[in-house]
């Protein structure tokens, strides 16, 4: 049963207080509505600011109300989680084909490189330093699209904070012109997903011919000897001969590993951070022309709370076929991250994606239903190990797969010493199996 509006206050010691209101119309509303009612309205009200608002805070600070809001609050956010890709689709039909600038956070912009969700990458010079850069735009003036501002900005502070050889740093973000950015390592390379894309056509894919291919076809004003790295460089910029050896082949079954664990010690060293990445997927997985694997666009990211894994942030943002179950219905934690490297690493093998529908309903109704075939049903020379752990990775429920990237970079470790992989028990017996499969291995 539902308190009184005495039971809600703008004295609240909770830190809840009804904002942007003068003093007579905070205490009108609070007499006009029901104490859900204003806390539904605040909670909707962070999620368009841009923050990460928690369902469990609310419930734990509101107990006579917790039935209720865990109920209908994560219901609100996959509302307003549809209002914005609403707003966003008829926004990315609007956007700019260029913008009345060629210089922006003292870079000069030389070519586009691509467009996403929520901005547009150029290939840029540092005016100072001549270092050539990658900067990403938010496509439209900071008047016309606020809330977006708030999450490209939060966007280009999470990634600031990742320092690690496995991730793209950002250097810097800024508002010029009217318009967000910020500033990045320009990765010389090829994203994972246009790997896959060859290797469904082809045996072989050799780094060099791949990425010397895509710079063929860049824009002009692209500058194809621009990564910032040289140790794979001739003297006259073009990719050296151990680049050009670099190869893939549709059984490089220890490269595709090693690309694993590499995505996994960033999911590792992120998690650490208390950051979850929600949008891991072949896209995001890039190889440099010096072999090294990186993962990039934090734009989905969002903190962990050590307390409330599975309800912090009740938004299910992200690319829906790599998408974990629990993430439809607002909820995520580490094991969420390395279910979409799961599905990564069954692609890269399989060169099918595990869930593929023509529609958005069909592929919920895949991802609901777990129709997924193993990986050795689609190739059979697939190795054992290899599919065990993708198998450990995807599982429907949350409790049945990895817990931490510490767990999965071991099993890839023990894959890579020919040593047999297990499949993960649930509950307090996962935990318990990797502590006893740990100290064996010591």
């Amino acid at each position: 049963m539902l308190t009184t509006n005495s039971d809600l206050n703008e004295n609240d010691d909770t830190g809840f207080h009804l904002q942007g209101l003068p003093e007579s119309g905070r205490m009108a509303d609070l007499r006009s509505r029901t104490p859900v009612e204003l806390l539904a309205s605040q909670f909707v009200e962070e999620l368009r600011r841009g923050e990460r608002p928690s369902v469990e805070t609310y419930a734990k600070r509101f107990p006579l109300h917790a039935g209720v809001i865990r109920e209908s609050f994560p219901v609100m956010a996959l509302l307003e989680r549809a209002r914005l890709q609403t707003e966003a689709q008829a926004m990315r039909r609007s956007m700019p084909k260029g913008f009345p600038f060629t210089r922006l956070g003292g870079c000069e912009l030389l070519c586009e490189l691509g467009r996403g969700g929520m901005g547009v990458v150029f290939q840029a010079k540092e005016i100072d330093s001549g270092h050539i850069v990658a900067v990403k735009i938010l496509p439209w003036r900071v008047s016309m699209v606020p809330e977006w501002q708030n999450r490209f900005e939060e966007e280009a502070r999470t990634a600031a904070r990742m320092q690690h050889r496995n991730i793209v740093p950002v250097y810097r973000f800024g508002e010029e012109h009217g318009y967000c950015y910020y500033t990045m390592q320009f990765v010389n390379g090829v994203s994972l997903d246009r790997i896959i894309s060859r290797l469904r056509h082809t045996d072989g894919v050799v780094y060099g011919d791949e990425i010397a291919h895509i710079q063929k076809d860049r824009p002009d004003g692209y500058v194809s000897s621009g990564s910032d790295s040289s140790e794979n460089r001739s003297t006259n910029g073009s990719l050296s001969a151990e680049t050009n050896r670099r190869q893939l082949t549709r059984t490089s079954w220890r490269s595709f590993t090693q690309i694993a664990m590499h995505v996994c010690e960033a999911l590792r060293y992120a998690h650490q951070q208390r950051v979850l990445h929600n949008d891991i997927k072949p896209a995001n997985v890039l190889l440099d022309c010096d072999g090294r694997v990186r993962i990039t666009d934090f734009g989905l990211s969002c903190s962990v709370n050590p307390t409330e894994l599975n309800n912090e942030g009740p938004q299910a943002n992200g690319t829906l076929r790599y998408m974990a179950p629990e993430r439809l219905a607002g909820s995520h934690h580490e094991s969420s991250d390395l279910y979409s490297l799961g599905l990564t690493l069954y692609e890269l093998l399989t060169l099918n994606p595990g869930f593929c529908a023509g529609s958005e309903k069909d592929l919920l109704q895949q991802i609901e239903t777990q129709s997924l075939p193993k990986p050795r049903q689609i190739r059979a020379d697939i190795p054992v190990g290899l599919e065990t752990i993708v198998m450990n990775c995807i599982a429907a429920q949350p409790d049945q797969r990895y817990q931490s990237a510490d767990q999965l970079y071991a099993d890839l470790l023990r894959f890579g010493r020919d040593q047999k992989i297990r499949r993960t028990t649930s509950g307090p017996l996962l935990k318990l199996w990797h502590q006893l499969r740990s100290h064996t291995s010591d």
